[in-house]
């Protein structure tokens, strides 16, 4: 398995608390910029229904996609901490936690 974080080259406050968090436990993980990779951007935006990051999905490794498709979004209801299977967006640190722990991506 391996972590990928789609993110963006500019200042985001999710995607920082999300860097900080993962390196502050020492997750492994693959920034993609969205904003310098056309092919993830248009992935981000077809799983989520536009651009948000952070996108964190469980891929195998050197693969950009997620393991299993992730489910689907619940209707009516923000993207944000919403936990997909292989794939969440803009999560708390709570949300993120919970995430890696299911995938053994995290041990504390």
């Amino acid at each position: 398995k391996e972590l990928i974080v789609y993110g963006r080259t500019f200042p985001c406050p999710d995607l920082v608390r999300s860097e900080r968090f993962l390196n502050r436990h020492n997750v492994p993980y693959r920034m993609v910029h969205i904003d310098q990779d056309e092919q993830a951007g248009a992935l981000v935006e077809r799983y989520v229904g536009h651009r948000s990051v952070p996108t964190i999905v469980v891929a195998r490794k050197g693969d950009l996609l997620p393991i299993e498709e992730p489910a689907p979004l619940p209707r009516g209801r923000p993207v944000r901490s919403v936990d997909r299977g292989t794939m969440i967006t803009e999560p708390s640190d709570e949300a993120l936690r919970d995430f890696l722990r299911r995938h053994g991506l995290l041990n504390s």
